[in-house]
This record gives structure tokens, C-alpha cells and sequence, in this order.
């Protein structure tokens, strides 16, 4: 379970590595593919069907004692209560499960044995994510959903077609009670929830723009965000679909308490272009992606983006002026969607080909900085061909929530997996649902999957209500 490990060396990176075929098996076989996975002691139930089997005999064996399950016309659903049950007692095991089933249709039967590793570390009881159609021609019907992930019950937290279409974007906790979404459009602007309290906030000054990709510090009081300009190409190659890139963009720090903005020299300018930044976890340092502007690029291919850090005095809300590059970028190599994990021993980031929006690489993996070592993992337990991308770290930090396109290379669905304390990682698990078949009719993808520890006090409803008719608040530009 150990993974590969390289030196961080000083130097460009210059080859995109690690990539490998996940292809999850849709046809006859198991869906989801939850064979030989590592799980957190309370996740829901592993539901999943077997294509052409009829009844289906599940037999969980551990070190407490032996469990079994039964399915029907090819469907597996565990009850809920039993099956937390026996992760309750079998916390920290590794369990051998062996499924038999009958065929149907002049299909014969089969059967197959794997392990699940129960792992006594829980996820966080929330995830978010937003449910968006995949392909750039339609975008209504844009939904921001929480799931519970010890059950199957979920909350809209929003819903853009009560809202003029608005683009919304961008739902960001940190985790302990603050968080953010985005709401685009003539009535729009950010909306703020500090427990259980909201706010909706115009973060445009006139020095400053419009805040994009973000994230929120630990005590709730900040959040760093880039002001992008966002635009983007359609490819003439019929194996792409369309890149979306920066042609500006800077950092800016919201004081949330005092509802003021701040930016400063060392990101201010035409020279480079930030974006993704976040937080360290005592929040006294921002990482964040950088590149050279280009004012026109012959190619976006040209577009490759740094890892670079710079203080950050949580006493005053002020940003250093010293910004230094940790993990240069490579002539095949680009870095996106920063994350810091809460313990404060990892980064996490997409590593890509070029550019900064790399949902629609099919090469896009995720990659592991250890900020003690300054060594990167590649994580090629984790990495699977088609697009992993928009994670996010649970709270205790051995896990990990992201999106991937590796089942159809078409639809990003939420995928998790483990990290340990010594950066070893387990197979990654689609996030399961009550009807697996979820996955096969929902026509939108899951982007942005976004863990947290307590839910969110709003819903669809409340987020349309300060669309519509909720005024502002206005930040004030700080210099």
C-alpha cells in the first residue's frame, strides 16, 4: 500500500507522471467497484449491483465475526443499521468478503473474494458538491447539494433555476462552521455563512475584483481568494472539448469580521497571474498557483504554473510582500487546486500538462507534498487516467474527497480515499449511493466535493431569497 516516493528537487519538473488505467467495470462485473478498498469505520453502506446476476449472498467475515448479506435481481443494499454495526466492531480490521450469485438470462453464476479495510479514522459527516451538466453548451440547472456520509440523505443548498440561471460556484467550508458559495449574475454576489449566520457580500472594490477560487482560514475570520479574469477557447482537436484559463488575476484577503479587503504588491500586477490559493493550517501562510502573464498567447499550452508561498500576519490581515516558488512547473507541467491538509504536513495539488483549469485533461492527476521533507508522492495508488481533480481534506486529514472522470472520461463523480499519518494511501471508493445505478442515470457530474463537519443551516430556498432580494454588503478596500 506504500506508494512511490520522489525527491523534491529545486529544478523544473519536467515529465507528468503516474498516470494508470482505473477504468471502473460498468458491464457484467461489480458497480461501483468496491473490491480490495480501504473505508473510513462510518461510511454509508458499500451498495453496488452485478450485472446479469440475480440473487447475490454476501459474507463478511472479520476479527469479531462473520456477517452476511443477501441481494436481489442483481442489487445489493445493506441495511444501514447493521451494516454500521459491524464497522463499529470491526474498526481498524481488515475484512474478507466473498459475494456468490446466480445468473440470469441463460447466464451462469460466478463469485468473487476481496478485502475491505475498515479504517478507525471517520470521514467528516458532510460532504457538498455541485451537480452540473458536463459539457460547456449547457450550464442551467446548476444544483449544490450536501450529502450525510454515514446515511444517504441529502439537503439542496441550492438551486439556480430559482434564481435566473445564475452560475453558482464554488462552495468552500473550512470545516468548522464558515463557508462561502458564489452567486454569479445582476443580482449576485458571495454568500457568507459564519454559524449559522449569512451574509451576502459584494467583494469588488474599486481597487480589487471580483473574488473567484478561495479559501477560508481555520478560525473563520479570512478568506484569500484570487480576483480572475476568466475566459476561455474552443479546441480544434475533436479529443478536446474547451480550455478555460486566467488572462489576469491577483490575490486578495477578505477580513470577514470587518468586512474589508486587502491585497498586496508582491500579487498585484501584470507581470504574473495567481490563482487557487489556501491557507496553511496555523493560517499563517497562503499557497498559491503562479505563472507569467502572457497578453497573448500564441497557445495556452504555453500557460504552466508554480507552486509559490508568501506569509500571511493573522494579527493584522496583511499579506507579506515576498512571494517564493516551492515547486517550480515544467515545460509538462502545471499546478492547480491547492489544498493544505488541517494536520499542516501536506499540500495537495492537480498536476496537469499546461494551463490551470484541469477538469477537461484527461491526464490531470493529484500529487502530494509533504511540507516537512519538501518530497512529492505522485500518488499512483490514487491517480487513474481521465481526470482527478477539485479535492478536498477532511478534517483529521486522512482523507481525501475528489473528483474524477475515470469511469467514462465524461461525467466527474465523487471519489475518497485514505491518506496515512506516513503518507500510505488505499484504493479509492466512489462515494456510495442508496441506488448504485445513481451514477448511470444522473446526466450531470459531480465537481467540487467539498468535506465538512457541521451541515449547513440554509437551503435552496434561503440562497434564492438572498439572490433575489437580499441587498449586499459592500467591502471596503484597505490599503
Amino acid at each position: 500500500m506504500k506508494n512511490r516516493i520522489i525527491i523534491l528537487l529545486l529544478v523544473a519538473v519536467s515529465v507528468l507522471t503516474g498516470c494508470s488505467n482505473g477504468k471502473t467495470d460498468t458491464g457484467d462485473g461489480m458497480f461501483p467497484d468496491y473490491r480490495d478498498v480501504t473505508v473510513p469505520c462510518n461510511i454509508a453502506p458499500l451498495n453496488f449491483r452485478i450485472g446479469n446476476a440475480g440473487n447475490i449472498r454476501v459474507t463478511v467475515k472479520g476479527n469479531r465475526g462473520e456477517y452476511v448479506f443477501k441481494g436481489h435481481k442483481g442489487l445489493v443494499k445493506f441495511p444501514v443499521r447493521k451494516w454500521h454495526s459491524m464497522l463499529d466492531d470491526e474498526k481498524g480490521n481488515v475484512l474478507s468478503v466473498n459475494v456468490e450469485w446466480n445468473g440470469t438470462n441463460k447466464q451462469s453464476g460466478g463469485s468473487e473474494s476481496f478485502t475491505w479495510t475498515v479504517v478507525a479514522d471517520p470521514i467528516d459527516k458532510y460532504m457538498s458538491y455541485r451537480l452540473i451538466e458536463p459539457a460547456y453548451e449547457v450550464w442551467s440547472g446548476i444544483q449544490v447539494e450536501q450529502r450525510d456520509m454515514e446515511s444517504f440523505r441529502t439537503v439542496l443548498l441550492g438551486d439556480n433555476r430559482n434564481a435566473d440561471l445564475c452560475c453558482m460556484n464554488c462552495h468552500t467550508s473550512n470545516r468548522n462552521g464558515t463557508s462561502f458559495m458564489h452567486l454569479r449574475g445582476a443580482k449576485g454576489g458571495t454568500v457568507l455563512n459564519r454559524n449559522g449566520k449569512l451574509l451576502k457580500l459584494n467583494t469588488r472594490t474599486e481597487k480589487t475584483g471580483n473574488t473567484v477560487y478561495g479559501d477560508i482560514s481555520a478560525d473563520g475570520r479570512y478568506g484569500v481568494f484570487t480576483t480572475a479574469d476568466i475566459t476561455f477557447a474552443i479546441h480544434s482537436r475533436v479529443d478536446m472539448r474547451m480550455e478555460v484559463y486566467d488572462k489576469r488575476s491577483d490575490l486578495v484577503v477578505v477580513d470577514f469580521d470587518n468586512l474589508t479587503v486587502t491585497d498586496s504588491p508582491a500579487t498585484t500586477g501584470s507581470e504574473y497571474q495567481e490563482t487557487f490559493p489556501c491557507f496553511s493550517a496555523d493560517g499563517k501562510v497562503i499557497f498559491f498557483c503562479r505563472a507569467q502573464h502572457h497578453e497573448q498567447p500564441d497557445s495556452i499550452s504555453e500557460m504552466h504554473y508554480d507552486i509559490a508561498v508568501m506569509q500571511f500576519d493573522p494579527e493584522t490581515g496583511k499579506m507579506g510582500d515576498q512571494v517564493i516558488t516551492i515547486v517550480p512547473a515544467g515545460a509538462n507541467v502545471s499546478f492547480s487546486h491547492l489544498k493544505a491538509s488541517p494536520d499542516g504536513h501536506w499540500l495537495m495539488a492537480t498536476a496537469t500538462q499546461y494551463g490551470t483549469f484541469p477538469v477537461w485533461h484527461k491526464e490531470s492527476e493529484l500529487w502530494l507534498i509533504d511540507l516537512e521533507t519538501r518530497r512529492i508522492d505522485v500518488l499512483s495508488g490514487i491517480n487513474a487516467y481521465g481526470a482527478d481533480t477539485y479535492h478536498s481534506w477532511s478534517s483529521n486529514s486522512r482523507w481525501v474527497a475528489f473528483a474524477s472522470k475515470r469511469d467514462d472520461m465524461v461525467y466527474g463523480r465523487p471519489y475518497i480515499a485514505y491518506i496515512g499519518p506516513d503518507g500510505t494511501t488505499g484504493k479509492p471508493f466512489l462515494l456510495p449511493q442508496e441506488d448504485p445505478d445513481k451514477y448511470v442515470t444522473t446526466l450531470k457530474s459531480f465537481n467540487l466535493p467539498e468535506l465538512y463537519c457541521i451541515p449547513e443551516v440554509y437551503g435552496a430556498r434561503d440562497v434564492a431569497a438572498f439572490y433575489n432580494d437580499v441587498q449586499p454588503e459592500q467591502v471596503e478596500y484597505l490599503p
